[in-house]
This record gives C-alpha cells, structure tokens and sequence, in this order.
C-alpha cells in the first residue's frame, strides 16, 4: 500500500492563510477550510492563535467575505460586535429605505419609550403586523430573539410578513445596539 501525500489546499485557502500569519497569528491556531454545510470557507480561530482585538481589522481584511468563527466565547462575541459596528451604518440605511418603502418607518417604537425589554420586543412585533408576544423575546437587555410561540405559526405566516419582521428587527437592532439571534443558535451562547 502506497500513501499518497494530502492534497495541497486550494488557493484561496492558501492566501487567506498567509494573509493571516500575516496579521500576526500563529499558523497552529487557526483553520481554514471550505466546509459544505456552510457553503463556504470557515477560517477557525483557537486560542493558540494569538489574536487579540488589536487583530480584528486585518483578520476581517484577511477573510472577506468568508465566515470567522473563535473558539473562544468571549473573543467570537468581541469580533462580532467589532464587524457590526463597521457595517451598523449600512445595515441602519438599508433597513430604513426598506421600512419606508414598507410605511413603516413613520411611528416606529423607540426603545426609550418601553419600560422592560419584553415590552419593547411586544411593540416591535405589533408594528410589524404580528401579534405582542409571539415571535419575539429579549434575553437579557441587549440580546433580541426570533422565538416563535409554536411551529404552526411559522407554517401559517407567508414569506413577506417574515421579511417584514425581519426589517424591523435589523432596522430596531441596528439604531439602538442590540444584537439579534434565532432560536436553536445557542452553539456560541455565553
């Protein structure tokens, strides 16, 4: 039996991992590979790497536009609050001109203008045309969750009111600083 040596990863690969030994990462503290279920290249960061926050701009360089994940908790949230501030001004136009577009925008909750966070996520739901209290909820003050109330009514609501929904949240996320999850994303959950 012969062994035949590994295939040699593709260029792509091979660049992004230069470009990160370029950044000052230890090459045996990360991965970089495609990966099917993603649909896409995954640069893998372990604490063996090094990386700190003073990393996040040339690792961002580095990868774009492929998928960053840190095993480290704490790190992943850091660099994921580091990439949505670079693009929150995008993110906040592009869910502007939508609910305009939608009549939305007009009258739109302000969260200061909610005692708990509950009834922020109720007000949201009810602007985007859903019953308060059954696809929203806050984990904490700062952490929004699409949670519908029970699966019949992901079957029963169309694709638009969705869409709808998902404006406001990213449109509400985006203006006051919160993140947004799904529920059954709980991988990276602190």
């Amino acid at each position: 039996m012969i062994d035949t040596p590994p295939e040699p990863p593709a260029a792509q690969e091979q660049l992004i991992e230069s470009k990160l030994i370029g950044c000052g990462l230890k090459a045996e503290g990360f991965s970089v590979r495609y990966e099917d279920y993603l649909q896409s290249i995954e640069v893998r960061i372990t604490p063996a790497a090094g990386a700190t926050p003073e990393h996040f701009g040339c690792i961002k360089e580095a990868a774009f536009p492929e998928i960053v994940t840190f095993e480290d908790g704490p790190m992943f949230a850091q660099y994921n609050e580091y990439i949505g501030e670079l693009y929150r001004p995008q993110i906040l136009a592009g869910a502007q001109t939508a609910l305009a577009e939608q009549g939305l925008l007009e009258n739109f909750p302000a969260r200061e203008d909610y005692s708990t966070p509950a009834d922020y996520a109720r007000a949201l739901e009810a602007h985007a045309g859903f019953a308060p209290g059954t696809m929203l909820r806050f984990e904490g003050d700062k952490t929004l969750v699409f949670s519908p109330a029970n699966n019949d009514m992901l079957a029963e609501a169309d694709y638009e009111r969705f869409a709808v929904l998902l404006n406001v949240i990213i449109f509400a996320s985006a203006r006051d600083g919160f993140t947004f999850g799904f529920t059954g994303n709980d991988k990276y959950r602190e």
